[in-house]
């Protein structure tokens, strides 16, 4: 995909006044075309018409640009009167832009989708929470965590239990939560506090952590950092820390 782009600067035929337009501010209009060999050509017109501001000479920016073959800038004929021209239209290629609908029939697997949103971080927000769920599972997967995604239930605090085993054959476990929210949808203190109260039941695990795509409170992070017995019982990662283990991601 492309659109044009580029500034064309003048000098008055009358008075040598002189300026910059942006091809922004062109009149843009696709006036025709053919077939040739390697498929259509079409040709646009561009024009910006105006009076010299220092002597009300009639100017008039026109170009034609021809697009053969396609997302390909062929010809350029200038075809303004009135002034000097300087500089031409050009072509400003756009990188190609997934849905999240789009990604789930290119991509057959988490894997593949992990890595798409690696490359891809605007589309962290477009995808389900359950394959949120999914996404976070294959980052600690892809870390050496044994991982477990579990089934979506009303007790909350288990989305994933991820264990970690060290060098000396220790292991911890790990619960957790994911939250994939809408930007404006903070994460607030009661889903942390409920969080800390499953890590204290039998069978807990050694560390706590809320994952979202959005952020949270001043008084989520406050009871984190205030409120617990300990600094290491929880983590809380927002949107741009997802975005960092992503592209650690290999």
């Amino acid at each position: 995909m492309w659109r044009f782009s580029g500034n064309i600067g003048y000098s008055c035929g009358e008075c040598q006044s002189s300026g910059v337009i942006s091809i922004d501010d062109f009149d843009i209009e696709c006036v025709g075309g053919g077939e040739r060999q390697m498929g259509p050509e079409l040709c646009y017109e561009l024009a910006y018409e105006f009076s010299c501001p220092d002597c009300d000479n009639e100017i008039s920016l026109k170009f034609y640009v021809y697009e053969y073959p396609v997302n390909c800038l062929n010809f350029i004929d200038n075809q303004s009167s009135g002034a000097e021209t300087s500089g031409a239209p050009d072509f400003e290629y756009l990188p190609e832009l997934y849905s999240a609908e789009d990604i789930l029939h290119l991509y057959s697997s988490i894997k593949e989708l992990v890595m798409t949103l690696r490359d891809n971080p605007y589309l962290l927000r477009d995808i389900s929470h359950r394959e949120f769920e999914e996404v976070v599972a294959e980052l600690f997967r892809a870390k050496g965590y044994q991982v477990d995604l579990t089934k979506r239930t009303r007790d909350g605090g288990k989305d994933i239990i991820a264990i970690h085993t060290d060098h000396f054959g220790i292991k911890s476990k790990y619960f957790i939560e994911c939250k994939h929210y809408a930007e404006s949808n903070k994460i607030g203190v009661d889903v942390v506090r409920t969080l800390h109260g499953v890590k204290n039941t039998k069978d807990g695990p050694n560390k706590t952590i809320v994952a979202t795509t959005s952020t949270f409170t001043e008084d989520a992070r406050k009871f984190v950092d205030s409120e617990m017995s300990s600094k290491w019982d929880m983590s809380l990662a927002d949107h741009d820390e997802i975005v960092r283990w992503l592209q650690s991601y290999r």
